[in-house]
C-alpha cells in the first residue's frame, strides 16, 4: 500500500486506503451530467467490476491521461462507469510517466505526477468522444470544474464546477478551492473554451490539515506532445 508523503504541508497521493484527515467528498453528478462525461472513468487493476483506485480521462481514441502514481502493473480504463453500465472498457498496452517523475522527490515528484495509458485497442469516437487538452495558462483561472471517482461513491461520477484557483503553493502546481479524497487522483480539471471543454490540469494530491484543497498538475509540453502523437495515430488509422 502506498505511503503518504508530507512535503511542505502537502499530502500525496490520493489512492484508496491512503488518506489522512477526512475531507468532504465531491457530490455525485446528476444522471444527465454523468452521461455528458463518459470520457472520464475509473483506472484500476482489476477491470470494470473493481472499485476505482484512480480516475482517468480519454483524450484520444487510444490514450488516457491520469496521475503517475496511479500506474503500474496491468491497468484497466472503464469509460463512463455508472453503477454497472459503461461506454467502453479497455486494458492499457503501455503506461508512460512524465520523464521528470522517476527518481524525483518532494515537490518535484508532485510537479510531474502525470502519466498516459496507451490502450491495447482504441475506443471509437462514436462510443466515446475524447476530451481535448489545452495548455493555455489563461484558462487556469477563475472557477474550474473537477471530475472524478472516489472511495465514498466509487461507482458513480462525482464533480464540482466551482473550484476556484486559490494559489500556486509549489510553482507551477495549482491549488483549487475544492476538496478531493482517495480515488480522485488522475481526474481532470476542466475549463470551457471557444470549442468546448478542455482538460487543463490533472488532480494529483491534496493539502493536509482540517480543510484540504486539491493540488493539480497543469497540462505541459510533454503531455501535449503525447496527445498530438495519439491524435496523429488516430488520423493515420482512418
Amino acid at each position: 500500500m502506498p505511503t503518504l508523503i508530507k512535503i511542505a504541508g502537502l499530502l500525496l497521493p490520493l489512492l484508496f486506503g491512503s488518506f489522512a484527515a477526512l475531507a468532504e467528498p465531491m457530490p455525485a453528478l446528476g444522471l444527465a451530467e454523468r452521461q455528458s462525461w463518459v470520457a472520464v472513468g475509473p483506472v484500476n487493476a482489476a477491470g470494470y467490476r473493481s472499485k476505482a483506485s484512480c480516475t482517468g480521462t480519454l483524450i484520444a481514441p487510444d490514450l488516457v491521461v491520469t496521475a503517475a502514481h496511479c500506474v503500474g502493473g496491468t491497468r484497466h480504463f472503464v469509460a463512463g462507469w455508472d453503477r454497472g453500465s459503461f461506454a467502453a472498457h479497455r486494458v492499457a498496452a503501455e503506461a508512460f510517466v512524465h520523464p521528470g517523475y522517476p527518481g524525483s522527490e518532494g515537490q518535484a515528484r508532485l510537479r510531474y505526477d502525470v502519466a498516459v495509458l496507451q490502450l491495447e485497442t482504441a475506443i471509437a469516437p462514436r462510443l466515446v468522444a475524447p476530451l481535448q487538452l489545452n495548455d493555455d495558462p489563461a484558462l487556469r483561472s477563475g472557477a474550474l470544474s473537477v471530475l472524478g471517482y472516489h472511495r465514498e461513491r466509487p461507482h458513480v461520477l462525482n464533480g464540482r464546477d466551482d473550484c476556484a484557483v486559490l494559489s500556486e503553493p509549489v510553482e507551477p502546481i495549482l491549488m483549487l478551492g475544492c476538496e478531493v479524497i482517495a480515488g480522485n487522483s488522475g481526474g481532470p480539471v476542466l475549463a470551457q473554451t471557444d470549442i468546448g471543454w478542455a482538460v487543463v490540469a490533472i488532480v494529483s494530491a491534496r493539502t493536509s490539515g482540517p480543510t484540504s484543497r486539491a493540488l493539480t498538475v497543469p497540462v505541459d509540453d510533454w503531455l501535449m506532445e503525447q496527445w498530438r502523437a495519439a491524435m496523429d495515430r488516430a488520423a493515420a488509422s482512418q
